[in-house]
């Protein structure tokens, strides 16, 4: 019953307060406006939509979470209220990159150090178990801080980062339940209800974006989750039980999408010698928009592979850990292989048409250019 409460709560509060948001944003003349050549849409729209995501996460964690059951929870909204704060910042005066930077190492740092959130061991990766806690909250910070730029990088396109992250959100609420986490459950389910909510008004054509001050907010909770998720020690005892190593597994499936184009685009950046900090329209949804699809499509193509990604570590939990990520990765880059096959072939396909088309005009400019050339010579001639 408590799990409908707070699924109803967050999902309620998002579906009033976006509506109150967009006619102040149109009273006030708030908008994202689609000036720069990196921007995929051509209306003014309100990108306050984090504003409804940030208040909707924390009424419903204070109304219904005991704060006994989460220690840290007040260290997790210090953290959540700096990124909130600096992207609400940056929706109406455009921030330069190391001001968000400085904001996501402060807020990954109050996480580690002073929420204890750190991973403690890596379950046999590389043959690697147990870590020093020093070590453990360097790799922590580091992981925090490339969530969160995961998450802000790919929301790009209407209802992308909100289906990613309530995807997320949704798949930790399971986990954590089957592991007896109950609170930790209804934490990700109230983010995941609020980013429901908010699909409802951001599919296209959107009139609300979640903005800096969501995104940056969504991807911190899911690296909060993802940290806790791998320090859970006891087994669960869903569908035979989740063998120890899997955990793992699962967060990298579940973060495989945002960041693995996050790496794509920061690699394509530093080999073309710019910062990879320097935006541009080189993500996975540009090249899905490039080759003629909408943002659903687009949007739903990405998901798809995120609920694959889902689905293949789960089905596999059985097999040893390192041989799962393998597999992962090894989808992601095929996968993404067969992307730029078929961009590259859709640009070289639209290069024909434009040049059959240029032709085609060259024609009809000589047929009616020489009759005419012909008539004058006639007539000076006569």
């Amino acid at each position: 019953m408590q799990f409908l409460l707070v699924f109803f709560t967050s999902l309620s509060f998002v579906v009033f307060a976006v509506p109150q948001i967009v006619n102040i944003a149109l009273k006030k003349h708030l908008f994202d406006d689609p000036v720069e050549s990196r921007k995929v849409h051509k209306r003014q729209v309100s990108n306050f939509g984090g504003i409804a995501l940030f208040f909707s996460f924390l009424f419903t964690y204070t109304l219904f979470i005991p704060a006994e059951e989460i220690p840290q929870a007040n260290i997790i909204i210090a953290a959540a209220l700096i990124l909130f704060l600096t992207g609400l910042k940056d929706d109406l005066l455009v921030l330069g990159p190391m001001v968000k930077f400085l904001a996501q190492i402060t807020s990954a740092l109050i996480l580690t150090i002073g929420g204890g959130f750190h991973v403690e061991h890596l379950q046999g990766v590389i043959g690697v178990y147990q870590i020093p806690q020093t070590i453990g909250i360097l790799f922590s910070t580091l992981f925090i801080v490339g969530v969160i730029n995961a998450f802000n990088l790919i929301d790009g396109i209407d209802g992308l980062a909100g289906t990613i992250g309530m995807i997320t959100m949704f798949t930790f609420a399971i986990l954590f339940y089957e592991h007896s986490e109950q609170a930790w459950s209804m934490l990700a389910l109230s983010l995941g209800a609020a980013l429901l909510g908010f699909l409802y008004y951001n599919v296209t054509p959107a009139r609300i974006f979640m903005g800096d001050s969501g995104s940056l907010f969504v991807g911190l909770i899911a690296a909060v989750c993802s940290i806790k998720y791998l320090n859970i020690e006891q087994p669960s005892e869903f569908a035979g039980g989740l063998r120890k190593g899997s955990e793992i597994t699962m967060v990298a499936s579940m973060l495989m999408v945002p960041v693995f184009d996050t790496l794509r685009v920061f690699t394509l950046r530093l080999l073309k010698g710019t910062s990879p900090f320097k935006a541009d329209n080189n993500h996975l949804h540009h090249r899905l928009l490039s080759m003629g699809l909408n943002h659903i499509q687009a949007t739903s193509i990405l998901s798809g592979c995120m609920i694959l990604f889902i689905v293949i570590a789960w089905s596999l939990k059985a097999m040893d850990v390192n041989l799962i990520l393998l597999i992962l990765v090894l989808t992601a880059l095929i996968s993404n292989g067969l992307l730029a096959f078929m961009a590259e072939r859709h640009r070289l396909v639209l290069a024909r048409e434009s040049q059959a088309k240029d032709i085609i005009f060259e024609v009809y400019e000589d047929s009616i250019a020489r009759p005419a050339a012909n008539l004058l010579q006639n007539v000076s001639e006569y």
